[in-house]
Protein backbone atom coordinates (compact mmCIF):
# COMPACT_ATOMS: atom_id res chain seq x y z
CA UNK A 1 0.00 0.00 0.00
CA UNK A 2 1.06 3.56 -0.70
CA UNK A 3 0.75 6.00 2.18
CA UNK A 4 -0.19 9.64 1.52
CA UNK A 5 0.01 12.39 4.13
CA UNK A 6 -3.32 14.18 4.69
CA UNK A 7 -2.87 16.60 7.59
CA UNK A 8 -0.99 17.40 10.76
CA UNK A 9 -3.28 17.26 13.81
CA UNK A 10 -3.18 20.52 15.79
CA UNK A 11 -1.96 20.05 19.36
CA UNK A 12 -5.20 21.63 20.67
CA UNK A 13 -6.89 18.37 19.66
CA UNK A 14 -4.47 15.66 20.79
CA UNK A 15 -3.02 17.43 23.84
CA UNK A 16 -6.38 18.40 25.37
CA UNK A 17 -6.77 16.68 28.74
CA UNK A 18 -3.11 15.71 28.90
CA UNK A 19 -2.00 15.00 32.48
CA UNK A 20 0.36 17.74 33.67
CA UNK A 21 3.21 15.72 35.16
CA UNK A 22 2.74 12.35 33.50
CA UNK A 23 5.51 11.02 31.27
CA UNK A 24 3.23 8.40 29.67
CA UNK A 25 -0.49 8.73 29.07
CA UNK A 26 -3.28 7.24 27.00
CA UNK A 27 -6.13 8.97 25.23
CA UNK A 28 -9.01 7.65 23.16
CA UNK A 29 -10.09 9.56 20.05
CA UNK A 30 -12.93 9.46 17.55
CA UNK A 31 -11.58 9.98 14.03
CA UNK A 32 -13.61 10.36 10.83
CA UNK A 33 -13.03 11.36 7.22
CA UNK A 34 -15.03 11.53 3.99
CA UNK A 35 -12.78 10.60 1.08
CA UNK A 36 -13.58 10.60 -2.65
CA UNK A 37 -11.50 8.06 -4.58
CA UNK A 38 -11.03 7.62 -8.34
CA UNK A 39 -8.66 6.01 -10.79
CA UNK A 40 -8.66 2.36 -9.70
CA UNK A 41 -10.57 -0.04 -7.47
CA UNK A 42 -9.03 -1.21 -4.23
CA UNK A 43 -8.72 -0.74 -0.53
CA UNK A 44 -8.19 2.56 1.30
CA UNK A 45 -7.19 2.90 4.95
CA UNK A 46 -7.24 5.86 7.32
CA UNK A 47 -4.22 5.89 9.66
CA UNK A 48 -3.15 8.10 12.57
CA UNK A 49 0.60 8.34 12.94
CA UNK A 50 2.46 9.89 15.85
CA UNK A 51 6.08 10.47 16.70
CA UNK A 52 7.79 10.93 20.01
CA UNK A 53 11.46 11.07 20.94
CA UNK A 54 12.13 7.36 20.43
CA UNK A 55 9.52 5.87 18.10
CA UNK A 56 7.08 6.39 15.29
CA UNK A 57 3.76 4.61 15.71
CA UNK A 58 0.75 4.09 13.45
CA UNK A 59 -2.81 3.19 14.42
CA UNK A 60 -5.32 1.99 11.82
CA UNK A 61 -8.64 3.85 12.09
CA UNK A 62 -10.71 2.15 9.36
CA UNK A 63 -10.57 0.35 6.01
CA UNK A 64 -12.92 0.53 3.01
CA UNK A 65 -13.07 -1.06 -0.43
CA UNK A 66 -13.85 1.25 -3.33
CA UNK A 67 -14.88 0.26 -6.81
CA UNK A 68 -12.79 2.66 -8.85
CA UNK A 69 -14.80 5.81 -8.29
CA UNK A 70 -16.85 6.86 -5.29
CA UNK A 71 -16.79 8.07 -1.71
CA UNK A 72 -15.95 6.32 1.52
CA UNK A 73 -16.59 7.30 5.12
CA UNK A 74 -13.67 6.07 7.18
CA UNK A 75 -14.23 6.33 10.92
CA UNK A 76 -13.40 4.70 14.19
CA UNK A 77 -12.30 5.03 17.76
CA UNK A 78 -8.58 4.67 18.48
CA UNK A 79 -6.35 4.56 21.55
CA UNK A 80 -3.08 6.48 21.43
CA UNK A 81 -0.34 5.71 23.96
CA UNK A 82 1.51 8.99 24.16
CA UNK A 83 4.64 10.16 25.94
CA UNK A 84 5.69 13.57 27.19
CA UNK A 85 7.96 13.88 24.14
CA UNK A 86 5.24 13.71 21.46
CA UNK A 87 6.51 15.72 18.53
CA UNK A 88 3.68 15.36 16.05
CA UNK A 89 0.39 13.61 15.35
CA UNK A 90 -0.74 13.30 11.74
CA UNK A 91 -3.33 11.56 9.61
CA UNK A 92 -2.53 9.58 6.45
CA UNK A 93 -4.40 7.63 3.83
CA UNK A 94 -3.12 4.30 2.52
CA UNK A 95 -4.06 3.41 -1.06
CA UNK A 96 -3.92 -0.11 -2.52
CA UNK A 97 -3.10 1.02 -6.06
CA UNK A 98 -0.73 3.79 -7.25
CA UNK A 99 -3.32 4.75 -9.90
CA UNK A 100 -5.79 5.77 -7.18
CA UNK A 101 -6.39 9.47 -6.68
CA UNK A 102 -8.23 10.95 -3.72
CA UNK A 103 -9.80 14.08 -2.31
CA UNK A 104 -10.39 14.39 1.42
CA UNK A 105 -13.61 16.30 1.89
CA UNK A 106 -13.60 16.52 5.70
CA UNK A 107 -11.39 15.25 8.51
CA UNK A 108 -12.29 15.22 12.21
CA UNK A 109 -10.51 14.09 15.35
CA UNK A 110 -11.87 14.50 18.87
CA UNK A 111 -10.80 13.13 22.20
CA UNK A 112 -13.60 10.95 23.59
CA UNK A 113 -15.47 12.74 26.34
CA UNK A 114 -14.16 16.10 25.16
CA UNK A 115 -16.30 19.22 25.13
CA UNK A 116 -14.68 20.73 22.06
CA UNK A 117 -17.05 22.45 19.66
CA UNK A 118 -17.44 21.33 16.04
CA UNK A 119 -14.97 23.89 14.71
CA UNK A 120 -12.38 22.92 17.35
CA UNK A 121 -12.23 19.28 16.25
CA UNK A 122 -12.21 19.97 12.50
CA UNK A 123 -8.67 19.29 11.36
CA UNK A 124 -9.30 20.24 7.78
CA UNK A 125 -12.15 20.94 5.42
CA UNK A 126 -10.61 20.45 1.97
Amino acid sequence: MIEKFIAKVPSRIWAEGRPGKSRLWEAEFNVASWVRVAGAPGQVQLVVRYMDKDKERAVLVDTADVKGEGSALLSGSILLKLSAEVEQVQVSLRLADPAMTFVVEELFMQRRGSSLGASDKLISNF
